[in-house]
């Protein structure tokens, strides 16, 4: 099959000015705003897509994080941290949230302190962790209360103390911490820092339930069940009453 010369040009100049074309294209969507609701990513978030959404919210924080905002830096280690932001990465979370811890937002230093404590994204070091807890603790934040009552329950850092542990528990409680009012019932049930209670237990498994904890909803229904299950048999499995 014998082509024409004057064809090939043509085809040729037809093919150069479509890559033109498409060359123009690529370099205006590249230099469009990736948090920008016209973008590519906007509207791949507008149609459901979570990949673009977690992109485009990414996009926002660092924006605002890099103003100044002190709670978008928070947002982008809690992401980071939770998973929420193209996968878990507690190297960045770590990273964000000292950015924040170090700007005054006391929920950072909470997490900060966590991460330290728990060795994630970096060196586990008690003594960051307790400093952090105490900054969170000193400017108002019931997480660090939490905090420290951790360290002194788990005897990490310090030494263990039951007594001292269940000290910031009630004060995290009073403060409204569910997670505090659990530890407390926890305490009281084991009798680790007070005398053995299950009535004192109950009632700071109950209060950490209405606040909202998952553990202690699970442990109240648990304890129910087991309670049903001794009434209906007093002498142990076959023996129901009658």
């Amino acid at each position: 099959m014998r082509i024409h010369r004057g064809s090939m040009a043509i085809c040729t100049l037809l093919f150069v000015f479509s890559l033109r074309l498409s060359i123009s294209a690529l370099a205006q969507t590249g230099n469009q705003a990736p948090n920008g609701a016209g973008t590519g990513y906007g509207k791949s978030a507008t149609a459901g897509d979570p990949r673009a959404k977690e992109i485009l919210a990414r996009n926002r924080y660092e924006k605002a994080a890099a103003a100044g905002d002190s709670e978008a830096m928070y947002n982008l280690g809690l992401s980071y941290k939770e998973g929420r932001m193209l996968g878990v990465d507690n190297a960045l979370a770590r990273k964000w949230f000292t950015k924040a811890a170090e700007a005054g937002n006391t929920k950072a230093m909470v997490n900060l302190g966590s991460l330290y404590e728990e060795g994630q994204g970096g060196a586990r070091d008690y003594g960051q962790a307790r400093k952090w807890f105490e900054k969170a603790k000193a400017a108002g934040d019931a997480g660090g209360l939490l905090g420290l009552g951790h360290l002194y329950m788990l005897g990490r850092g310090v030494a263990r103390d039951y007594a001292q542990a269940r000290s910031w528990f009630e004060q995290a409680a009073e403060a409204g911490n569910a997670e505090a009012m659990r530890n407390l019932g926890i305490l009281y049930e084991n009798g680790e820092g007070v005398a053995k209670d299950s009535a004192q237990a109950h009632n700071w498994y109950q209060k950490a339930a209405e606040a909202g904890d998952p553990y202690s909803r699970a442990k109240l229904a648990s304890d129910y069940a087991l309670e049903q299950m001794r009434k209906q048999y007093p002498n142990g499995p076959g023996s129901a009453k009658r």
